[in-house]
């Protein structure tokens, strides 16, 4: 069985305070770290079908979430001109028409996975409402 791509936001929220906690720490050792999400909205998405395209295009650390229509992708070590590229290079596998870039980084946009989440949606908002 195949990994799944199903997530919750909960588990979004909790994996980005675990990354946060572990950069922090990381920082206090002189390592600096960032890392980005992006958001792309797929309405009717097949998640079987966004795994077997899409996962082989991520590197091992990166995470993938089907959130209410949303395919939401953690990159960790990835800033936002990074996740630009893996925003259109998902749309590119998937065969989706280009969309306005959903992407939040940390710490630029938020220092917190509260912040991170809420700035990620209004971003959202803001190109649905276009």
């Amino acid at each position: 069985m195949g990994d799944r791509i199903l997530g919750y936001k909960e588990l979004l929220k909790v994996l980005l305070e675990y990354h946060i906690h572990f950069i922090k720490r990381l920082s206090r050792e002189g390592y600096e770290q960032l890392f980005s999400v992006l958001l792309i909205p797929l309405a009717d998405a097949d998640e079987k079908r966004i795994r077997e395209l899409v996962n082989p295009l991520l590197r091992e650390s990166d995470r993938l979430f089907y959130i209410d229509g949303n395919l939401i992708a953690m990159l960790p070590g990835t800033d936002w001109n990074g996740a630009q590229k893996v925003h259109e290079t998902i749309l590119t596998a998937l065969g989706e028409a280009p969309v306005e870039d959903c992407v939040v980084e940390y710490p630029t946009d938020g220092n917190d996975a509260f912040t991170l989440i809420s700035n990620l949606y209004a971003r959202l908002e803001e190109i649905t409402s276009a």
